[in-house]
């Protein structure tokens, strides 16, 4: 019986062995770092917040870890770290879909599609719908936005959902929810005439069929308030 144990520990020991060495060993350091999923973050910026070079060595790399480290990139929503040896390591990444923009004093608040506060900056690349009329007193950043008004803020959640959603919204370019019973919406050259919120969801789609073959060539105002009546457009005079 001895001698089994004997056997056994020196095969544990041999393991653990091989195990160290091959921690050690140059050959298993992370030379390919492949991240899928990302258009608005840096790849530098994951790699960086990951703490991943080529000195890391595969297999003493702790991907709980390295997510953990991520958790403040708030354009995130869902991250997986995959490892394949010897030396590669697969990243894949869900975004955060920034959705609209809240101008607040000198700066935009960028939210998602539930509302969450994902950044605040200065400016803005991305052609998206300001958002004017939510009442709040403070936000955190990588929290859902807590306002006074939370039937405007829900309408604002299913418009810009919608706009999403429809190809032909794309060209909103302001949202004004200050009156939930005179809501509008704004193009370049028109003042949609939303009306009160009942039945936005089909408001918004008589919109999208609307602006598939219609291009207005000077501004105007569009009705679309009324469910049970034609939409009516006019020129401004």
């Amino acid at each position: 019986m001895k001698k089994i144990y004997t056997y056994i520990l020196i095969g544990v020991a041999l393991i653990a062995l091989i195990f160290m060495l091959l921690m050690l060993s140059p050959w298993l350091n992370i030379e390919n770092i492949q991240i899928n999923g990302i258009k608005t973050i840096e790849k530098s910026d994951i790699i960086r917040q990951m703490k991943l070079d080529k000195t890391t060595n595969i297999l003493s790399f702790n991907s709980f870890v390295a997510k953990r480290r991520v958790k403040s990139n708030y354009y995130i929503e869902n991250i997986r770290v995959t490892r394949k040896l010897p030396n590669t390591v697969t990243i894949d990444i869900i975004e955060r879909k920034v959705v609209g923009y809240i101008p607040y004093i000198n700066d935009y608040i960028y939210i998602d599609k539930d509302g969450v506060v994902i950044d605040v900056k200065s400016s803005y690349k991305e052609p998206l719908p300001m958002i004017y009329g939510l009442k709040f007193n403070s936000f955190i950043i990588g929290q859902k936005l807590k306002t006074e008004n939370n039937t405007a803020f829900e309408i604002v959640m299913e418009i810009t959902n919608a706009i999403k959603n429809k190809e032909n919204l794309n060209d909103i370019l302001k949202i004004d929810v200050s009156d939930l019973e005179d809501i509008h919406l704004y193009t370049e050259k028109l003042d949609v005439i939303i009306g009160n919120i009942d039945a936005i969801n089909i408001k918004m789609n008589t919109l999208n069929e609307i602006l598939k073959n219609f291009t207005p060539t000077e501004k105007g105002f569009l009705y679309i308030d009324d469910i049970n009546k034609a939409p009516i457009f006019k020129y401004i005079t």
